[in-house]
């Protein structure tokens, strides 16, 4: 049974994700369960992952129940592969690598990119039928923005 709430993408989520049209609710609540999953895939969701998600969905328009939605989610239960087959997004983006993205993102905010994470996100692009060629794009992205933000954040805090 659907909410009917939907989400408006902010500029934001217009510039980094090419999001143009309303979210539902519910299917954004079903994203983040797939995402919470995989992220939590080496056994824990640390703090810094979750935060990173959670500052990442204000950015991208979702308001504090969702938030709320999101802390609720007992990623633990969630069989990814199973999810990732019935569920149908209907966003105005490349919804796989967006994910994939994200989960990357994710994984890597408490500073360790850990095995356990990097096979969930393998097995998830298999089944979205992601090449393996884009996700070892992907987290190279990944990896060079943490490496151009810790940079910028060392020249703005630096004496030179």
């Amino acid at each position: 049974m659907s909410s009917n709430k939907q989400i408006e993408p902010t500029p934001y989520a217009r510039q980094k994700y090419n999001a143009t049209t309303l979210v539902d609710f519910d299917a954004g609540i079903k994203y983040s369960s797939i995402l919470l999953a995989i992220v939590g895939a080496d056994g824990e969701l640390a703090e810094a992952e979750l935060q990173w998600y959670l500052d990442e969905v204000k950015l991208l328009g979702c308001g504090q129940d969702y938030i709320d939605a999101i802390r609720n989610i007992d990623w633990k239960q969630v069989n990814i592969e199973a999810a990732l087959n019935e569920v149908k997004f209907d966003f105005s983006l490349n919804i796989s690598r967006s994910l994939l993205y994200q989960a990357v993102k994710m994984s890597r905010a408490d500073g360790v990119y850990h095995e356990k994470e990097k096979e969930a996100v393998a097995k998830a692009a298999q089944v979205l039928g992601v090449d393996k060629t884009v996700v070892d794009s992907i987290e190279s992205i990944a990896e060079m923005e943490d490496s151009t933000s810790q940079l910028l954040r060392f020249i703005l805090t630096s004496d030179v």
